[in-house]
């Protein structure tokens, strides 16, 4: 099953087995806090006889027979789910039973004498009535009104549970219980019914009606079972899949067939897509019917809305997506609603697996990238979940919300980034074999992972499933020393933020991704632990620039995108809200933007009245030639939750600051607005490399710091990183202090500059740390007693 936004607006509107060594030391998870019927019955199959000829009357009517074998001993007593509807009798082996309880939801039926593990009853339950749909429309058993169409969503959105088997028969309504079914529906001469599994019969009653007896040898939870009646016309074909042909049907009305024929025009290239990553297709046809509303994944008899049949390709990520399901919700199946993004947030990583297959690794990424947009922005808003929250341990209401479908899509992607591809996808195959047609736990895939590949997972599933929120991984410095030519030692030097949690994430694995000013580039990974971390790699050249995660596969609190550039214009960097406007280019241009989702670092000693943005900030990176000159433009917004808090007070000034690096201190820059107080783009001119964020003057305080440091320079330091000494080249006029303080704050040294005692153009002197650690230090200017600037350096001994 699949929201997007036109399902989401509508629901917000009312609101290898043996190849695996230890597996059998995998954690026995408790499913829930409460007793589920079964725990103590199993259902093995079930016999559904209904006959739903009359649309109009909106009724089904006959029976279900079920076969049980109990779990645990001692069982007297059976209870099963069923809905509001009325029971007319009730047999267990053919025996008569009047002594059954019903309240419209639990029918409970006294045993004569008590089961045991290994013995199998037969109970029959025959009963009528109008089956329920959910209070605003989508899950349940729904009649169209002109009396063309009757069908079931298997998925109940605020309903406890979510499962809907039990609003058209008796049944175990959870996720765990898998049966086997036989399906025999008696519809008009004019209707076909279309269930899960293979059509076995089809005979003309010669009274005006037809039945029809379709077979799932499969088994299924009760919320993948499924039937469909109208007037359908079959666009039949044949898939080869890895076990060999599966034939594929398309139930649609007459008119539609040629439609449904361009719109699913890639469903076998899809097929070989997802058992090329996932292995087989385990289930006897690919099945797709047409209904009125709701994309919902019954197994083989795929639900899908008749207007998404429309002759071309708009909605195809959703046939793939529910597609996906017969390998992530239908071969296996979650545990509990709280373990819901094994289903649908696998199912939303396969739309960006189905793109990559079709139509390569670029629509790939800019899939999983655009999603991912969609969670920093917005899942933790009331246009999302209304809060940061983990994928996993969901709250009820929100079981088929954006965390769910769209974070649980990100953390997989990230998932795949962690264990590389291929060790990911072998996993994942190994993965569905080991659970086919069972149910799991987010606790037992990641004990599977660990097993299998050998690499310990609890921390990763802390951070990214287990917990809300999102890490977020930047370069904050690096150093470059010659080794042996033609090989430099790089020592890159990375810290962690945190967007809606308060734990850092421990065993990280991130890519790093050196490059050269002729655009060499050189890749490996760098691990580390908690809030800081350094890394020293071997380099077969002089890298300029260093890239935490170029290729996109951590899927953290950033967006970024990179181009190449070759020529004057306007480019959009998607999902970073920037666009560069180029002016002049006489070599092709690297430029790469982060996007961060998390507060910049705050000026080392506050300004007054001063506000940087507290949600996000840039990072422009990359290889400019000469004589590359181009604008910046920076998206501001008090809408769709970007800056509402930062701009907040339209009497407040909206300014933007630079710095070159995280050692540098925050500076306002020149730029140009473009729009209204409350959206629009900040213009800077020369676009350089380096860090960029809002920020606003109080109202308060606006004219009283026109001291604060535009534009210029007042100190560079190099070289930084040192390991021997450094030069403080300044650019003042009058006399100055330099302070020099340690990582803890702590004063090391103190120099009183005086620039007339310096020759015209040599105004530096040379520090050289004497009898002091390795380590970071932060270097003060002041001028009159006033801090001006603060940088950071790194000494290395």
């Amino acid at each position: 099953m699949r929201i997007k936004t036109f399902f989401l607006l509508f629901l917000f509107s009312f609101l290898v087995v043996g190849f695996v060594f230890g597996l059998s030391n995998i954690e026995n998870y408790q499913k829930d806090t409460k007793l589920l019927i079964s725990d103590s019955i199993d259902v093995l199959h079930y016999d559904i006889n209904l006959d739903i000829v009359y649309l109009s009357k909106k009724e089904i009517k006959g029976y279900t027979e079920l076969q049980i074998t109990p779990i645990l001993s001692n069982i007297s007593h059976i209870s099963l789910d069923l809905l509001e509807l009325t029971i007319d009798s009730v047999l267990i082996n053919n025996n008569l039973i009047t002594s059954y309880s019903y309240n419209d939801t639990l029918l409970g039926i006294p045993l004569t004498s008590a089961i045991n593990p290994n013995d199998t009853i037969f109970v029959r339950v025959y009963y009528h009535g109008q089956p329920v749909v959910e209070s605003y429309g989508w899950g349940g058993f729904h009649f169209k009104s002109d009396s063309s169409l009757a069908y079931n969503l298997g998925v109940a959105f605020v309903a406890n549970p979510h499962n809907y088997g039990r609003v058209w028969y008796p049944c175990i309504d959870d996720f765990v219980d898998r049966a086997s079914y036989d399906f025999h529906i008696k519809v008009k001469n004019d209707k076909i019914a279309v269930c899960n599994g293979m059509l076995q019969s089809e005979i003309n009653n010669g009274d005006g009606t037809k039945s029809f007896h379709w077979k799932l040898e499969e088994t299924i939870p009760t919320y993948l079972s499924s039937v469909a009646i109208s007037n359908y016309s079959a666009v039949v074909d044949t898939f080869q899949g890895i076990n060999g042909a599966i034939p594929t049907f398309l139930h649609v009305p007459q008119f539609d067939t040629a439609n449904a024929r361009l719109s699913l025009i890639n469903l076998n290239s899809i097929l070989s897509v997802y058992e090329n990553r996932f292995g087989p297709y385990r289930w006897p046809r690919v099945g797709y019917v047409s209904t009125v509303k709701g994309a919902m994944e019954h197994a083989t008899n795929i639900a899908i809305p008749s207007y998404m049949f429309n002759g071309n390709l708009t909605y195809e990520w959703l046939f793939a997506h529910e597609l996906s399901h017969h390998w992530f919700g239908d071969l296996i199946t979650c545990a509990t609603a709280e373990d819901m993004w094994i289903n649908e947030g696998w199912a939303v990583f396969c739309e960006s697996i189905f793109k990559e297959g079709i139509y390569g690794d670029q629509a790939y990424k800019n899939y999983a990238r655009d999603n991912h947009e969609i969670v920093l922005q917005k899942a933790h808003t009331p246009q999302g979940d209304g809060s940061y929250l983990a994928v996993y341990g969901i709250p009820h209401q929100y079981t088929y919300g954006t965390t769910v479908y769209d974070k649980g899509a990100s953390m997989v992607h990230s998932l795949r980034g962690y264990l590389g591809d291929s060790l990911f996808f072998t996993t994942v195959k190994a993965y569905l074999n080991y659970f086919a047609f069972d149910d799991v736990s987010t606790i037992q895939m990641r004990d599977f992972i660990t097993n299998y590949t050998g690499i310990n997972m609890n921390d990763w599933f802390d951070a990214w499933i287990l917990r809300p929120g999102f890490s977020h991984f930047s370069v904050d410095s690096f150093s470059v020393i010659a080794s042996s030519i033609p090989e430099y030692t790089a020592t890159v030097y990375v810290k962690q933020k945190l967007k809606g949690t308060t734990i850092l994430a421990n065993s990280n694995k991130i890519e790093v991704c050196f490059m050269d000013d002729s655009w060499n580039t050189y890749k490996d990974i760098i691990q580390f632990s908690g809030q800081t971390g350094n890394q020293s790699f071997v380099i077969p050249f002089q890298p300029t620039i260093v890239m935490l995660d170029i290729d996109e596969k951590t899927l953290d609190a950033t967006t970024d995108q990179y181009k190449t550039i070759n020529s004057t214009g306007v480019l959009n960097f998607e999902s970073t809200n920037f666009m560069i406007d180029v002016q002049q280019i006489t070599d092709s241009a690297f430029v790469r933007v982060e996007h961060n989702w998390v507060a910049p670092d705050l000026h080392k000693i506050p300004i007054t009245g001063l506000t940087l943005s507290d949600y996000r900030y840039w990072k422009i990176d990359g290889v400019f030639p000469a004589g590359f000159n181009a604008k910046g433009k920076f998206l501001y917004s008090k809408f769709n939750y970007l800056d509402n808090v930062l701009l907040s007070n339209p009497k407040d000034s909206l300014i933007i600051l630079y710095r070159q690096n995280a050692g540098d201190e925050w500076q306002p820059i020149s730029f140009v607005k473009s729009g209204t107080n409350n959206y629009g783009y900040l213009i800077v001119d020369n676009l350089r490399r380096g860090e960029y964020s809002l920020a606003i003057w109080d109202e308060a305080h606006l004219g009283i710091n026109n001291n604060y440091q535009k534009d210029e320079e007042f100190l560079t330091i190099y070289p930084n990183p040192s390991n021997d000494y450094f030069v403080f080249n300044f650019n003042i006029k009058n006399k100055a202090t330099i302070e020099i303080f340690n990582s803890v704050g702590e004063l090391v040294d103190n120099i009183e500059i005086d620039p007339d005692s310096y020759r015209d153009g040599q105004k530096e002197i040379n520090w050289q740390p004497i009898n002091l650690a390795n380590g970071n230090y932060f270097v003060n200017l002041k001028l009159d007693d006033k801090l001006v600037i603060t940088k950071k350096i790194i000494y290395l001994k």
